[in-house]
């Protein structure tokens, strides 16, 4: 009834060439028999994901009900709901080199090329509820105005650290709490009664040192993010492409990195970050220890653009195929008609200054550094111009947000970045780069509307970082188990890799 070039006969072939001494050493030999060996439980979990089968109750159905469960587990019984949920939560640790396991397998047979990966990214909404928002400027305001009156309260000198502030109010609540021990002063509720001083004081200070401890409690968790949820700290509130009420509305979700080659997804990563540009040089330093010396090719889209991802590849000798963002800006009539753009004006290199429209010149000033949050520096030149005041230009040339009467236009630009940029433009134009743009939108995108669209997969069940990419990670397995069957069908022993037409 299982035909041999079915799926089912693909994942058990798949799982028993993976090298699965480690998951199988978190079984403990002592106790009662274990209901599954943690083989076949791998082989049932992988097959599922790549039915769209996720919840631990569904998958107990199919063990149940399935007639392909039943030629998995071979005469074993069944397990149960809570047996599957636990085996899922052991696997956490080990998805990563189970994904690593299969890559190696696939490019031993020709099916993958670790040179050239299309990376991607998308946001999916997590667990959380949706209101368990914490926000950072909501926080500091709040705490910076409870200290501004426990500093004017005790008398201490205005910008006091807030740590002297805490300790101040630490020291008076406990004079207050022993005060009230020794006179035995009851403390009252309820309407109708009169608290004393010394309890209105007790309990002021009470509440304010909670709170205190309430703000530095939610900025710890919070580290360098603007937000987090309650009930799933490690999820951000971002801005999601689903919005179902319609008003920009900010849910819990993670940033979800993919990168693919052959159509087969070879690593899978996490992020707390909202916007993808951040997220090029973890993910790369997560996938080069596995493929590190096979990679030669990093193809992305706009939005992983920056001189301090570009400067990262140029010194891991990676080749950038990364699309400018402006590449599509500065085709229009718009931008080619703008004078007040550095690229429409001449630049004298003798002089080192440029010349704007009215013919006049940009003078350089002093060079300044520039420090990401991360740490990075970059050099930026600064060219400006005084002579503005009256030039029947000046409107068009200077675009001020506020001032309504410019007087002074200045361009600040990062050499090493226009520099890695122009380089990134020239690769992405050859016919090689050509077709590594046609074959990452076609593969990194791709992979995700499987995701979303083939299997429903368009919120995490889990909270944590850790629960949700190894959830993510057996996804990819899935998806990866899919692409294999369908090539084995069609015979296609070649490289999945698109070329231009024609």
């Amino acid at each position: 009834m299982i035909p041999e070039d079915g799926k089912v006969s693909l994942v058990c072939t798949i799982v028993e060439r993976m090298n699965l001494s480690t998951v199988i050493s978190t079984y403990s030999k002592r106790g009662r028999k274990p209901v599954l060996d943690p083989v076949t439980f791998l082989k049932i979990i992988l097959f599922c994901y790549s039915e769209g089968i996720f919840h631990s109750r569904k998958i107990e159905k199919f063990c149940i009900y399935d007639l392909r469960a039943r030629y998995f587990l071979n005469g074993n019984k069944a397990p149960d709901h809570s047996t599957i949920s636990r085996f899922q939560n052991m696997l956490n640790e080990h998805t990563a080199s189970l994904l690593t396991d299969f890559v190696q397998m696939m490019v031993e047979e020709g099916h993958i090329n670790l040179k050239t990966l299309y990376i991607d990214g998308t946001k999916i909404e997590s667990a959380a509820n949706r209101y368990t928002f914490v926000w950072r400027k909501t926080v500091e305001k709040n705490r910076e105005k409870l200290i501004e009156k426990l500093i004017e309260k005790f008398g201490l000198p205005k910008g006091t650290k807030d740590q002297e502030v805490y300790k101040s109010t630490k020291v008076r609540f406990n004079q207050i709490r022993n005060l009230c021990e020794r006179k035995k002063i009851q403390f009252i509720y309820g309407s109708g009664n009169r608290k004393t001083v010394e309890q209105r004081e007790y309990e002021y200070l009470e509440k304010a040192l909670d709170r205190l401890e309430t703000y530095r409690n939610h900025l710890e968790i919070m580290g360098d993010r603007n937000s987090y949820s309650k009930t799933d700290q490690d999820a951000t509130f971002m801005r999601m492409k689903e919005d179902h009420m319609h008003n920009g509305q900010l849910k819990p979700a993670y940033n979800i990195q993919l990168a693919s080659t052959g159509a087969f997804i070879v690593g899978v990563m996490g992020s707390q970050k909202a916007n993808d540009l951040h997220t090029l040089k973890p993910f790369l330093n997560q996938m080069f220890p596995a493929y590190g010396k096979s990679m030669k090719n990093i193809v992305a889209d706009a939005g992983y653009e920056s001189v301090e991802n570009y400067v990262y590849l140029n010194e891991k000798n990676l080749v950038s195929y990364i699309k400018p963002s402006n590449y599509e800006v500065k085709k229009t009539k718009k931008s080619k008609d703008d004078i007040g753009r550095k690229e429409n004006m001449l630049y004298l290199e003798d002089k080192d200054v440029y010349l704007c429209k009215a013919g006049k010149e940009l003078v350089r000033g002093h060079d300044r550094k520039k420090q990401t949050s991360s740490g990075f520096e970059d050099l930026k030149r600064t060219y400006t111009c005084s002579e503005c005041s009256g030039c029947d230009l000046a409107n068009d040339c200077i675009k001020p947000r506020k001032n309504t009467n410019p007087t002074q236009k200045s361009i600040v630009f990062s050499p090493a970045f226009e520099e890695f940029r122009r380089q990134s433009e020239h690769n992405i134009m050859t016919d090689v780069g050509i077709n590594y743009r046609i074959n990452r939108s076609i593969q990194a995108e791709g992979a995700f509307a499987k995701m979303k669209d083939g299997l429903s997969y368009t919120r995490f069940r889990h909270r944590s970082m850790n629960k949700v990419v190894s959830d993510l990670t057996l996804v990819a397995l899935g998806l990866n188990i899919n692409k294999l069957h369908q090539k084995i069908i069609h015979n296609q022993t070649e490289m999945i890799e698109y070329k231009k037409v024609a």
